[in-house]
């Protein structure tokens, strides 16, 4: 069985504390720095229609193959929302075309604000907008324009409209699923990018087939990618509600104070540099750096729980987890969330730093690498040290179904009054035919000590078919050997030898009836119960 399985069903199954894996890790902050490279943060805010117009049109942008470049966050008055492929866009989504078209002109002179611009409008008006625009155009109010038939070259047809924009600023509906599902493709990607080369890499270093190792790195990098998926689509639904926007409030209102002081500045300035890719001080730091935390708290909670909803299934449904194992696993999980979460924020800000020094590696790229070795290293840290407490504290379901499959199969031994080396055999047999989660499967089970008879009982008597044919020596035979022990008895002329045979004292107990086997009978016994355990 590859070592792959084996690692599945004893170090991380459902009947033991999980170790999180290391990739998993990192998960949290880096969906909360991709969702902070977008206007997730002001759907549910004033506008917040238009700042999803420009972030969904942008993405189908992407998705088309085109370059784009996203200008619209530095504020500039009458700049471009977006360049794609060298074409500066501005983006307006009002409920009618004509207030969609006039909020692109000059309230006093009446004059179109955005010269050498394409006007995105919703889906929806792209028609009455285009012929607003040839009005517009007529009337001279749109500089170094003087042909009304260029109208429909000034007005870009946006990718969805006014209403779908709506909802998808908006929780809890198909409209911003569907946004969320599209825009989580590139954080699945990278996620599973990461998976895939830690897990393969660790399979290669620890000596495994090639094959081997491609199978259980795919099947890690589906894995993380699919935690990613969920906590990018779930965070981001989280992050249009109005707890969001509190929980924001109250963030930077403890920075502010964080900020006062001369250390806490310049760590919030490095946090915000790295995440930015360019230096911000004072309010922008801190507001950035608020939004951030908030999103990170946002996206940890929601690993957290997709990491725990399979734990509860096995709880609530299966029967194949027990509360006080969910109950570990969620602390175990919880706190290498958390210290990988800060392990990026630190390794970001250093990782930036540095890198601002190296003219080929730059500031953005020294913050991700510097994020990603940081999660990793203080996520594996973590989860191994609270693993290890709660360990103290609560035995895992495994542990104890590992104690139970060892007692009720050396009971099966002494009922088939079993030698060592048929002992050992039996194990062997099991062990090469022992399906994946069984531990969790005899959990599950109503009466487990049956559970395990109905599988193993079978392989104990093969082995009795297996002996040698014994012929008791005729009864007269018998009787003329014990007569003659009574005469020697009689004379005392028991040699030493017998006396050795009938001494108390001497007797050595069979293999498996001793209930304390010492030495190499204990050492031998429990290698074998655990290389079941390992197929288990």
């Amino acid at each position: 069985m590859r070592e792959e399985s084996i690692k599945s069903d004893t170090e991380n199954g459902p009947g033991q504390s999980k170790r999180l894996h290391i990739p998993e890790a990192a998960i949290p902050p880096y969906v909360a720095t991709q969702m902070e490279s977008t206007q997730l943060g002001r759907f549910s805010a004033k506008g917040g229609t238009g700042f999803a117009a420009e972030d969904v049109n942008a993405l189908a942008d992407e998705r088309l193959g085109r370059v784009v470049e996203k200008t619209g966050s530095d504020n500039l008055k009458n700049g471009a929302d977006r360049i794609a492929d060298g074409i500066s866009i501005q983006t307006k989504y009002f409920d009618t075309a004509s207030r969609t078209v006039g909020a692109a002109f000059d309230d006093t002179t009446g004059l179109y604000r955005y010269n050498g611009m394409q006007l995105e409008v919703p889906k929806d008006q792209y028609e009455a907008a285009v012929k607003l625009m040839e009005k517009r155009i007529e009337d001279g109010k749109v500089p170094g324009v003087a042909d009304p038939a260029d109208a429909g070259k000034l007005i870009k047809e946006g990718s969805v409209t006014y209403q779908q924009a709506k909802n998808i600023a908006r929780a809890g509906n198909i409209d911003s699923l569907s946004y969320d599902v599209r825009n989580s493709a590139v954080v699945c990607g990278a996620a599973f990018g990461l998976g895939f080369v830690m897990d393969y890499g660790t399979a290669i270093w620890s000596g495994e087939s090639q094959t081997n190792a491609l199978k259980g790195a795919a099947l890690q990098g589906l894995k993380t990618s699919g935690v990613a998926f969920f906590t990018s689509v779930g965070s981001a639904q989280l992050l249009r509600t109005q707890t969001s926007r509190a929980s924001t409030i109250l963030v930077r209102s403890g920075l502010k104070s964080v900020a006062k002081t001369g250390l806490g500045k310049t760590a919030i300035e490095k946090v915000a540099h790295a995440s930015l890719g360019k230096a911000v001080h004072g309010a922008s730091a801190v507001n950035h750096v608020s939004k951030l935390l908030r999103s990170n708290a946002i996206t940890g909670v929601v690993t957290v729980t997709v990491l725990t909803l399979p734990d509860i299934y096995r709880a609530t449904i299966t029967g194949s987890a027990s509360w006080a194992q969910v109950g570990k696993n969620l602390v175990v999980n919880a706190t290498g969330v958390a210290a990988g979460t800060a392990g990026w924020l630190g390794g970001a800000a250093l990782g930036a730093a540095a890198g601002s020094a190296v003219p080929v590696v730059g500031t953005v790229v020294g913050g991700v690498v510097g994020g990603l070795a940081g999660a990793l290293g203080a996520g594996a840290a973590g989860g191994m040290i609270a693993a290890a407490a709660m360990d103290r504290l609560v035995d895992d379901d495994a542990i104890q179904m590992q104690a139970l499959l060892d007692k009720e199969l050396r009971v099966i031994a002494e009922e088939y009054v079993m030698s060592k080396e048929e002992f050992k055999t039996f194990l062997s047999f099991i062990g090469a035919s022992i399906p994946g989660g069984f531990l969790e499967a005899l959990y599950a089970s109503k009466g487990r000590s049956q559970f395990i008879r109905d599988h193993y009982e079978a392989y104990a008597f093969e082995i009795v078919k297996n002996r040698k044919t014994i012929t008791p020596p005729q009864d007269q035979k018998v009787l003329d050997f014990i007569e003659k022990l009574l005469e020697d008895a009689e004379a005392g002329e028991i040699s030493e030898e017998q006396d050795e045979v009938y001494d108390p004292s001497a007797y050595v107990p069979n293999f498996v009836l001793d209930s304390h086997p010492h030495g190499d009978e204990a050492i031998a016994a429990k290698e074998a119960v655990s290389m079941v355990y390992r197929h288990a």
